[in-house]
């Protein structure tokens, strides 16, 4: 007996470290250098999924339980059914890689969710890997402003592991709020510890400019003290109102900015509220709304090119429509609830990295979906709202199925990363002798903007005009940038089609009607096919139009439009 009694505390042991293990290394993902689309850690991920699942199962088998699915687990499956149902139904928009995403984030939370199941592990545990990581992530940020560390963008001090202060901020914000959450609940020498934490990500913080984490920080800290300054509650609010105006007026235009890429994005989801325009629809959204808008007398001097949508609930609305919107609410929701009986710090941090997300994009990032599936996976594990058990046989069945699921999605994901890697990323393109093979690519970078417009790009510099119009038609449906239109505008005048073109540069000035170039080429449009008329008054436009930025080109197209009158 005492032997059997020691190997099962042995076990015990072994499986807890195993499961902290795995907590560790799904926080190093998030502190990994951040890219725009693929990471190696996504692919690192496709494959150590089936392992999870795996691991999970024996751990089941091992301690003789049943898998107990919540509600949360319930809401969250029958979310992703529907993501997968409007994704197939809703295929005119490119969405490979955000579909990829999507399947390999539910996998995951499937994986950690039988890890975790029932292992009463101490919440300290995750409360610690942020205050750590963030820390981290706080001297990466030093060394970038004072140090030898380079900024990951070329206009900003620091950025982190991050491409932007934007995102990076968010990090500090989690840990700057988690940490004041724990201060309630310890002493000691470790409050210290968590104080240091605290103050070195707080330093950072305002040098990030982000009114999104200041906003997550403020809310959540005058809900966790609020005894501590209720007396004078009135005094805070009226200085917290005047240090919002403050923020807002010094980036009045990236606000406005924001505004407007919302209403413009609603202003075409109305048509189909209920199910949305499609997964991967957002960015044609946007363009198609502005061309509704542009004749609508909006102020539109702080539109631009958006790489996101800034605010994830009405992105979802949008793709997915109201239904997809009540089942996020649904999910957060429920995880939120549990969580708040699980613990306070790490329900405080989620909530803020939520209001930060209304007015950023962290889950367009890799670090943050892995930050709150690890926090809801071990929250649920502990016992959520239990809805009915799953037996051991039908648990085998299903991690074989998402085990499988993983490594073929991975493979795909293997395939779009080694071309990404291979071929065109912003800076060149290849021989023109290997056109055909990037016609091969086509279908795996469907959805890469950047790929696309590249490559419409170099098929028009051969003369490839149609070639290169279908490649470019193909990036209008990832990407509201203006200068698609313009291009295939461009082929469309060398191919002597005038009036095609003139519908290509007016569709370009719609879609960001703050943009110069579009009547530019316009008004050359008009005066290399001989129409004078519409030349010269389209020239007028040219010179009487303010533009969003001046510079040394905008004067030049003024200074021709000049001459043209």
């Amino acid at each position: 007996m005492e032997v059997n009694k020691n190997i099962d505390i042995l076990c015990h042991l072994g499986n807890s470290i195993v499961r902290i293990g795995m907590i560790m290394m799904m926080a190093l993902i998030t502190v990994m250098a951040v890219e725009k689309r693929w990471m190696a850690c996504d692919i690192w991920l496709f494959h150590v999924i089936p392992l999870i699942l795996l691991f999970g199962f024996a751990m089941l088998i091992w301690r003789k339980r049943k898998f107990n699915c919540t509600l949360t687990d319930v809401v969250a499956a029958t979310w992703f059914t529907y993501y997968i149902f409007r994704a197939w139904i809703g295929n005119e928009w490119p969405c490979q890689m955000e579909l990829l995403k999507t399947t390999e984030f539910f996998l995951l939370y499937v994986g950690l969710r039988m890890t975790f199941h029932r292992t009463k592990m101490s919440a300290w545990v995750l409360i610690g890997v942020i205050l750590i990581f963030g820390s981290y992530e706080a001297w990466l940020g030093f060394l970038q402003m004072y140090g030898n560390e380079v900024s990951r963008h070329s206009l900003y001090a620091l950025t982190g592991t991050f491409l932007n202060p934007g995102p990076y901020s968010a990090y500090l914000m989690m840990g700057v709020v988690v940490g004041l959450s724990a201060l309630k609940d310890i002493h000691g020498s470790w409050r210290y510890l968590i104080i240091t934490a605290i103050v070195v990500m707080a330093i950072l913080l305002p040098a990030t400019w982000s009114r999104a984490a200041f906003l997550g920080v403020t809310v959540v800290a005058l809900i966790i003290y609020r005894d501590k300054y209720w007396k004078y509650r009135y005094l805070v609010w009226g200085a917290i109102l005047v240090a919002a105006i403050a923020f807002y007026l010094i980036k009045q235009g990236s606000a406005d900015g924001r505004l407007i890429i919302w209403k413009a994005a609603l202003t075409t989801w109305i048509k189909i509220p209920w199910l949305g325009v499609g997964i991967g629809g957002f960015y044609h959204a946007f363009a198609e709304g502005m061309t509704q808008l542009s004749t609508s007398g909006m102020d539109f001097s702080s539109a631009d090119v958006p790489d996101g949508a800034f605010n994830i609930l009405l992105k979802i609305i949008v793709e997915q429509g109201i239904v997809g919107g009540i089942m996020a609410i649904c999910l957060a929701v429920t995880a939120l609830k549990r969580l708040l009986k699980n613990s306070e710090p790490l329900f405080w941090g989620i909530v803020a990295l939520l209001l930060f997300a209304m007015f950023s994009y962290p889950f367009d990032l890799l670090p943050y979906k892995v930050i709150v599936i690890l926090i809801v996976a071990w929250s649920e594990s502990l016992g959520g709202m239990k809805l009915f058990d799953i037996e051991n046989v039908k648990v085998c069945l299903f991690s074989a199925f998402f085990g499988v699921a993983s490594w073929q999605a991975g493979k795909i994901a293997v395939k779009s990363y080694l071309i990404e890697k291979e071929s065109y990323m912003a800076y060149g393109f290849r021989s023109i002798q290997t056109i055909d093979k990037e016609y091969g690519y086509l279908a795996w970078e469907s959805d890469n903007h950047e790929y696309l417009f590249a490559f419409g790009k170099k098929l028009r510099e051969e003369g490839c005009f149609n070639e290169s119009n279908a490649v470019l038609r193909q990036g209008t449906k990832c990407s509201a940038d203006p200068m698609f239109y313009v291009l295939i505008g461009n082929n469309y005048k060398d191919m002597k089609l005038y009036d095609l073109a003139e519908q290509a540069y007016k569709k370009a000035f719609s879609v960001m009607p703050n943009r110069l170039y579009p009547l530019y080429q316009l008004m050359l449009l008009y005066h290399d096919s001989g129409n004078k008329l519409k030349a010269q008054a389209m020239a007028k436009r040219v010179i009487e139009m303010k533009p969003k930025i001046e510079s040394r080109a905008t004067k030049d197209m003024k200074k021709k439009a000049m001459e043209i009158i």
